[in-house]
């Protein structure tokens, strides 16, 4: 399915990444699924960067490749269980802006190659590890949109808040 091809992926993943660090040549979303994803994780991420403050100031992100490990170490976690569901392919977007955020704030700028290399990364990820579970719940269209569009399902997301505390606190054991 077109939808879930690499470009598409890496496209929402870039749009987001953007939208995290506020970039000066931000665009509108392009895509329903974009758009959901801006204002569904942007009004996570703040919240969970404020309970996470402790592990993310003792954390000190030098380059692409330090957040690259990072970020493979804490998906590992967050999926040891085999368990998909879309909050949790929401929490990689999360950790993906959270890690870009404080690459931002290490003194590493967000340069158009350090937000591709970010971008493949998570995107690689998502597309290698995800793209089964994606297809067989809708796609990005039928299945994100459709569960995170409507603001009564948005109720649930307090319990993706409390799944990305518990694979953050990872931070505290390694961090």
């Amino acid at each position: 399915m077109e939808s879930n091809g690499f470009l598409y992926v890496y496209n929402l993943v870039q749009d987001y990444l953007k939208h995290v660090s506020q970039e000066p040549e931000f665009e509108p979303a392009l895509s329903k699924p974009a758009q959901v994803l801006r204002k569904v994780a942007s009004s996570l991420q703040e919240e969970v960067e404020d309970n996470l403050r402790p592990y993310l100031d003792s954390l000190e992100i030098s380059s692409v490749d330090d957040a690259r490990q990072i970020f493979g170490q804490v998906m590992e976690r967050e999926f040891a269980d085999g368990q998909i569901n879309w909050g949790r392919i929401l929490t990689i977007f999360l950790f993906g802006g959270i890690l870009t955020k404080k690459l931002q704030g290490c003194g590493v700028p967000l340069t158009k190659e350090n937000l591709e290399q970010m971008s493949h990364f998570m995107t690689d990820y998502i597309v290698k590890t995800k793209t089964k579970w994606i297809n067989d719940n809708g796609g990005w269209d039928n299945g994100f949109v459709a569960r995170f569009e409507d603001k009564d399902s948005w109720l649930s997301l307090h319990n993706v808040k409390s799944k990305v505390m518990a694979v953050f606190s990872f931070f505290s054991h390694y961090y």
